[in-house]
């Protein structure tokens, strides 16, 4: 398939939701590159949330196959900025772990992933799928997919640099009219690529309009034996496996259905082990966990975890069971002390939440990232 035919071809419909079945094998791990990952389900990178605590929290749970770093720019990477050394930051229980990179100098992402190896790093993910303007703007991110040419040098060169696996994150592509995910993943594979995950929508979506499961598909056909990784709108075990098998990818990757709902990877391995659905934390482990998620936090970042942490309240509190008005306090909070006094206060009051929408699923824009 040439990129060319891949550009002109329109996709067709997203298909429906397929009722829930067995997913395609028991054997749920999977080999990427010469690294045998425990799971076929893992945590996605989201730029701003997916720093060391969370990775940490959502891992001390169960059930992920791999979790992916948020991104960082190799230019700052390189040059030792304090915002890249704590996207990378890392600790022994944080493992598997892949570190996504974007930029727009070739010579950059390779001495970026140099670095990166030489400091025990253990995969390096290039981002071409960031719809964010600010990382487009630059040459990175989704914009990569436009120049099939250079995205395919970028990946070639970083994969010629280093001894760990090399994978790439992109979108179908830039817009309904370009669509050069299959063709780009095929072209990828052939320079190199440990495995491709690939969000089921263009960049001109942002995270507004449907997962198309053809495209992902599509996309799964155009490699030859490479891993693909389905992504885009996974809320539940059920969407997981109903990603898997209409679109015949070899895992899932995971990102704002974890934020929402943290148990989401413990879902998915009980329901491999058959265990019957329904099963929910108790009130006394979701209170844990946001307590936990809160003191890992400020081991990395101490007293500027107040700041940090407020943007998870609007995810966490439906399903941690925190009324609205302490979710609230939450966003709004500037201590230790006023954090503690929260958390008493959800323990009292936990469930008599009255919303069933999550507050930053209102608040996520939808249409194209021009409008962010």
């Amino acid at each position: 398939m040439s990129i060319e035919t891949a550009n002109s071809e329109a996709l067709k419909p997203v298909p429906p939701v397929l009722p829930v079945l067995p997913v395609m094998d028991d054997d749920s791990s999977v080999e990427v590159g010469r690294r045998r990952l425990p799971s076929r389900y893992f945590l996605a990178p989201l730029a701003g949330y997916t720093h060391l605590a969370f990775r940490r929290v959502i891992r001390e749970l169960g059930g992920v196959g791999l979790a992916t770093t948020d991104l960082v720019q190799a230019t700052t990477l390189l040059s030792g900025r304090k915002r890249a050394m704590e996207l990378i930051e890392t600790s022994p229980e944080d493992r598997p772990l892949s570190i996504q990179i974007f930029g727009s100098r070739v010579s950059e992402l390779v001495e970026a992933a140099v670095w990166l190896e030489e400091r025990g790093y253990e995969g390096i993910d290039i981002n071409m799928g960031c719809p964010m303007a600010k990382v487009n703007s630059q040459g990175g991110g989704a914009r990569l997919m436009c120049d099939t040419d250079g995205a395919c040098e970028t990946v070639s060169r970083v994969v010629s640099a280093v001894e760990v696996p090399v994978t790439v994150k992109m979108r179908l592509g830039w817009d309904s009219d370009q669509l050069t995910a299959p063709a780009l993943a095929r072209a990828f594979e052939q320079e190199g690529a440990a495995a491709i995950t690939v969000h089921g929508r263009t960049r001109a979506q942002g995270f507004g309009g449907e997962v198309n499961h053809e495209g992902i598909r599509r996309t799964v056909e155009a490699v030859e034996s490479i891993p693909v990784v389905g992504n885009g709108d996974v809320r539940s075990p059920e969407a997981a496996f109903a990603m898997r098998r209409s679109t015949g990818c070899d895992a899932v990757a995971i990102g704002r259905g974890a934020m929402l709902d943290p148990w989401l990877f413990v879902r998915i391995g009980r329901s491999l082990a058959g265990e019957p659905a329904g099963w929910e934390p108790s009130a006394e482990d979701q209170i844990a966990f946001l307590v936990r998620h809160f003191g890992l936090m400020v081991e990395q970042h101490q007293e500027y975890s107040c700041l940090l942490f407020r943007k998870f309240a609007a995810w966490y509190g439906v399903r941690l069971g925190i009324p609205e008005d302490l979710e609230d306090r939450l966003r709004r909070f500037e201590s230790f002390e006023e954090f503690d006094e929260i958390v008493e206060q959800i323990r009292e009051r936990h469930g008599t939440r009255q919303g069933e929408v999550a507050t930053a699923l209102v608040k996520v824009p939808n249409g194209p990232v021009e409008r962010w």
